[in-house]
């Protein structure tokens, strides 16, 4: 039987549960991991059982998931797990806080991307968790007791090389008008490749552009890249520059307003090596992107890990 819960949810808090469920298979910890829908296929192999929810809150506006109700009754029936772990997700607070309820430990993790101002969920969670973990020493003003890992992120899963195209990717919900604006500015002189995320990637495909939705082996797309460019909030550039070391741009994206705060998008640029660039100057960023030296972290998911050892 599994003695701890990993809890993940949409997109980078699954990417950092599943940075965590790495090191405890690792340690060869029996767990369940507690995610939502689409984000599941990634913990095959990892975890003893994958349990998908709805999560109960649908961004970018943060409107009431109607289909979350029918996980209640679910969530009800779960077992006691020694120590439940959340990732800084809306998705994770109904099962942390029942967990709490049945006498579990919790471990309370912040987002990569939070570097000076907390995330909603995280600082909630704060006030009854066991322990607080955040990523970087200047969040520690929101969270006096919080322990600090450093940077929790995707371990690489493929060697690194120098591709002939340049990534373009917003996640989970995609973001059209980056889109389009890499198409218009880049496609002329960099062959790109495109994840759409939710956007029907048909509407992107054009000569030297490649578009998908989604796909498995995102990791050896990303590792093949050339450079990358991404969005804020949003994991993926961590992954990018600390795992496979790729000149790597972040633009803001004005519609995700439920995660991480606009404050902390230029310290964690600075934190993990990457460039800010604007939507109406995407070149510019990119060639100083090629430029910066990326820094290199240990994976502060072994710290995490560590702690659910001295919890079991």
């Amino acid at each position: 039987m599994a003695e701890v819960l990993l809890l993940g949810g949409l997109g980078g808090h699954s990417g950092q549960a599943y940075a965590i469920a790495k090191f405890l298979k690792m340690e060869k910890i029996r767990f369940d991991v507690m995610t939502i829908p689409g984000t599941e296929q990634r913990f095959k192999g990892l975890a003893n059982r994958v349990i998908t929810l709805h999560q109960p809150l649908l961004p970018p506006n943060r409107r009431p998931n109607p289909r979350a109700v029918l996980s209640i009754s679910h969530l009800l029936r779960i077992k006691r797990y020694k120590v439940v772990i959340a990732n800084g997700s809306n998705f994770a607070v109904l099962p942390s806080l029942l967990g709490k309820l049945k006498g579990s430990s919790l471990i309370n993790v912040e987002t990569i991307d939070a570097v000076v101002e907390p995330t909603k969920a995280a600082k909630l969670l704060s006030k009854i968790a066991d322990v607080t973990i955040v990523h970087w020493e200047e969040l520690k003003r929101h969270y006096p007791k919080a322990k600090v890992s450093g940077p929790i992120y995707e371990p690489p899963m493929y060697e690194s090389t120098e591709g002939d195209y340049v990534l373009v990717t917003a996640g989970t919900l995609g973001y059209e008008e980056l889109f389009v604006e890499a198409i218009k500015q880049l496609s002329s002189e960099f062959r790109l490749v495109i994840q759409t995320g939710k956007i029907d990637p048909n509407k992107f495909k054009k000569e030297n552009v490649l578009a998908f939705s989604y796909v498995d082996s995102f990791h050896k797309v990303l590792a093949r890249a050339k450079a990358v460019i991404g969005v804020f909030p949003g994991t993926t550039p961590a992954t990018a520059t600390l795992a496979y070391d790729k000149p790597t741009v972040i633009v803001p994206n004005l519609k995700l307003k439920s995660a991480a705060s606009l404050i902390n998008m230029e310290p964690f640029a600075r934190k993990i090596g990457a460039v800010i660039g604007s939507l109406s100057d995407l070149k510019s960023a990119l060639k100083e992107a090629f430029k910066v030296k990326r820094p290199k972290y240990k994976n502060g998911a072994k710290k995490v890990v560590q702690m659910v050892v001295d919890m079991i």
